[in-house]
């Protein structure tokens, strides 16, 4: 699963209104939470990759949060639990356009 990219990981969360924590996805991109968004505008496709304590992203305005990002209370914050929810929904979004 470690093929996957920041934006194939940001189009999951999005599609399941699911987020992750920083420390969550750099890990499984190999990178540190510090730099994992770097170059990126703060938009509210990006919002859903959040702090670990406050469940919201750093640095964002309210309105640049997405409106359903506390749809879902629980936010995955390890690798091993996001690698598995990747790979749990990136199948059932297989299957579904199958």
């Amino acid at each position: 699963m470690t093929d996957m990219t920041l934006d194939a990981i940001l189009d999951t969360l999005e599609n399941s209104r699911q987020r992750a924590t920083y420390g969550a996805v750099a890990s499984l991109l190999g990178k540190t939470p510090r730099t994992l968004m770097r170059g990126r505008e703060r938009a509210q496709h990006h919002s859903w990759i959040v702090n670990r304590n406050n469940g919201k992203p750093t640095g964002y305005d309210e309105e640049l949060l997405h409106p359903e990002l506390a749809v879902n209370e629980h936010v995955i914050d390890s690798r091993d639990e996001l690698e598995a929810w990747l790979t749990s929904n990136t199948l059932a979004g297989a299957e579904k356009g199958a």
